[in-house]
């Protein structure tokens, strides 16, 4: 029987799975980024958070009132607090490391910049602060500690800036701290760290996928899913399948190109009173094994239960002569068992005009069969073989 593939309910819920750890997939992904992200911007902050604590505690006050102008830088205080940032500075691999307060007029200075003289960055005491990081030292100089939320990608480098509040030892702040770390070796981590989570993910998706699949595929075909739609006594299809298979035939809207077939075994009960339920069961099988001979690519069998049976036919828009073959075939079996067993059968070919469903089909099928029984009756009354009328 043809079918498109995703309509079949295998086909559906193998695709939901796939979505589903797809997206599981993302979530870990995204979940996992954002972990090593803001793991390694802690280890900065931790860094920088160092950093500020050496520089308080080496710190001399006074030094903050006395440097005011580049004619303070030779100032002891000034050199001591040079000192300490250019200690610092070599341990770490910092851009530039810097002090600054609010000057008499009000206007926001560098008192002492970490850098070489030599350098061409260089801030002499007294220059102005640049107008793009005043708002943060004024934040910083407020008693506030400025961070970042993220490594800033500039033109330069991927970089990590920080401000801190610089206080003397009753706890006033006296002046702010500014630090700029160079974050490229950070940056480049997150984004292999990126990369091999997304990698990760993505083979745990992929083999996670193909597993299921599989699992899937052995549960719900070969022998798991035989045991649930096979009928056990004629080895054919059972009523499950059939009505798998029917909505899967009602998907695919081609019921144009169906036949349904419904098969009645005629005096079934007459064969378990006279001879026994083992010859009945073998009537059933052996009729099973006719109807299987029917059986092919575009042709499938049903026990629907009981004594009846239902064929699903495509492409066969006269199959009476395959069905009356069938029918004088079992009619020798009934006539070998002296029971006079046989085959009521009735055909009906989807028609959209009387037919909604599959259903609709079938019941006019049953219909059929069911006034072909009848007319088996009526020669039996008149002790005619029915089998080769």
């Amino acid at each position: 029987m043809k079918r498109k593939r995703f309509s079949r309910v295998d086909w559906q819920v193998s695709l939901l799975l796939s979505i589903l750890l797809v997206l599981f997939g993302i979530s870990i992904f995204l979940t996992s980024s954002h972990i090593c992200y803001y793991s390694i911007l802690d280890s900065l902050t931790h860094r920088v958070e160092n950093m500020h604590n050496y520089v308080e505690h080496e710190l001399t006050p006074e030094a903050f009132w006395e440097i005011n102008t580049k004619e303070d830088m030779n100032k002891k205080s000034y050199q001591d607090l040079k000192k300490i940032l250019e200690n610092v500075r070599e341990l770490g691999d910092l851009r530039y490391f810097y002090t600054a307060k609010e000057s008499a007029q009000g206007e926001l200075i560098y008192v002492v910049d970490g850098l070489s003289e030599s350098a061409a960055d260089f801030r002499y005491p007294g220059d102005l602060i640049e107008p793009e990081i005043q708002q943060e030292l004024h934040e910083a100089l407020s008693g506030k500690t400025v961070l970042p939320d993220k490594i800033l990608d500039t033109g330069w480098g991927n970089i990590f800036i920080a401000y801190y509040p610089l206080h003397n030892g009753q706890g006033k702040v006296v002046g702010a701290l500014g630090i700029e770390i160079a974050a490229d070796v950070e940056a480049a981590a997150i984004d292999q760290l990126s990369k091999a989570i997304f990698v990760s993910c993505l083979f745990f998706c992929g083999i996670s996928i193909f597993i299921s699949l599989v699992i899937f595929r052995r549960i719900s075909n070969p022998l798991y899913r035989d045991m649930s739609n096979t009928d056990f006594m004629t080895n054919l299809k059972n009523r499950n399948a059939y009505e798998v298979d029917r909505d899967n035939w009602t998907s695919q809207k081609t019921l144009s190109q169906l036949t349904v077939v419904v098969v009645d075994l005629n005096n079934l009960k007459l064969a378990n009173d006279q001879l026994g339920h083992d010859v009945g069961d073998a009537c059933i099988i052996h009729a099973a094994k006719i109807l299987h001979k029917l059986e092919n690519r575009k042709t499938t069998a049903y026990r629907y239960g009981g004594d009846e049976f239902i064929l699903l036919m495509e492409d066969q828009p006269d199959p009476m002569p395959l069905l009356l073959k069938a029918k004088k075939e079992f009619c020798k079996y009934g006539s070998e068992l002296k029971i006079p067993v046989a085959l009521a059968i009735g055909v009906a070919q989807f028609d959209k005009s009387r037919d909604h469903t599959i259903a609709d089909t079938q019941k006019r099928a049953d219909e059929q069969m069911y006034q072909d029984k009848l007319k088996i009756k009526a020669y039996e009354r008149q002790n005619i073989d029915s089998c080769f009328s």
